[in-house]
């Protein structure tokens, strides 16, 4: 294991508890879900994700997984599809922001400033309140 100041930093001290509980394919949906300015529907996002992983997505599983996300609060349902709500760009942020700061451990394994680069874009999406509200 590479011990880095970053692996080594301490404890959690004053900071808020974190709820790590969107698993990597909740993150693509809800990215791609968030990324376009209409209601999403199965079909579409899994063909995406198919795109961006190199596999093949089945539709009802994505479906399945909207079920989840609507559940948990990250999604609503509008127009025959689903729209991203503020708490899930919330838990969005957190973990695109867990997922750069993991990447930085100085390796040098990948380009690491590439890397934040593309996720710090993606994380400035989430960022802050929107002047339209997506879940209402």
């Amino acid at each position: 294991m590479t011990s880095t100041p970053a692996n080594d930093a301490g404890g959690a001290g004053d900071k808020v508890p974190c709820l790590i509980n969107m698993s990597v394919l909740d993150l693509a949906i809800f990215m791609r879900v968030h990324r376009v300015s209409k209601a999403a529907v199965a079909g579409e996002v899994s063909a995406t994700l198919g795109h961006w992983f190199d596999c093949h997505f089945d539709a009802f599983e994505i479906e399945q997984r909207f079920r989840a996300m609507i559940e948990k609060g990250w999604l609503v349902r509008r127009m025959g599809g689903v729209r991203p709500t503020l708490d899930g760009r919330r838990h969005g942020r957190t973990h695109l922001h867990g997922l750069v700061r993991m990447m930085d451990q100085g390796t040098s394994m990948l380009d690491v400033a590439r890397m934040m680069s593309v996720l710090g874009i993606a994380m400035q999406e989430l960022d802050g309140e929107h002047s339209v509200d997506d879940d209402q």
